[in-house]
């Protein structure tokens, strides 16, 4: 349903948005980058990356009727990056 609804669509990335604002300066904290570092893309990089994961896992999920737990398909998901 979120998929197939404009108005759903956008709230949800809205959403994600946010939740990538506020993942990103912890992020940046355990990598070591101050706030004075805006040029280190790193932290927003992988919290979007996470993020898109997520949503990826969800999709996954949701197609394949709950079969695969949630966490697995996530795992899946991150580790594909590290690929």
């Amino acid at each position: 349903m979120l998929q197939e609804t404009p108005s759903l669509r956008a709230r949800h990335y809205e959403k994600r948005l946010s939740w990538q604002e506020l993942l990103v300066p912890e992020v940046a904290r355990r990598l070591g980058v101050g706030s004075d570092r805006p040029e280190d893309t790193r932290p927003s990089a992988l919290a979007a990356a996470a993020l898109a994961c997520l949503d990826v896992a969800a999709t996954g999920w949701v197609a394949c009727e709950g079969t695969v737990p949630l966490a697995v398909l996530l795992d899946r998901a991150m580790g594909a990056l590290a690929e």
